[in-house]
């Protein structure tokens, strides 16, 4: 349940997420820009916990070249 009505609940909190694999290309995308690049955890509304595992994910998703660095 959200805080009020401009606070954002964390969908990874929500769905009790221990965890974020760089291999689910489907759930990083939401949270990267047309640019690719990472979208600022004030605008994603994720908790500062999942958006460091996210931004980690998705580096390594980068890495792996399951996502592209620049489009």
């Amino acid at each position: 349940m959200a805080r009020n009505k401009y606070h954002k609940q964390c969908e990874f909190c929500e769905a009790k997420a221990t965890y974020i694999d760089y291999k689910n290309i489907k759930a990083l995308i939401p949270f990267t820009t047309k640019y690719s690049k990472i979208v600022p955890k004030y605008y994603s509304g994720v908790c500062l916990r999942h958006q460091k595992m996210l931004a980690r994910a998705i580096k390594r998703a980068r890495f792996m070249a399951l996502i592209t660095f620049v489009k």
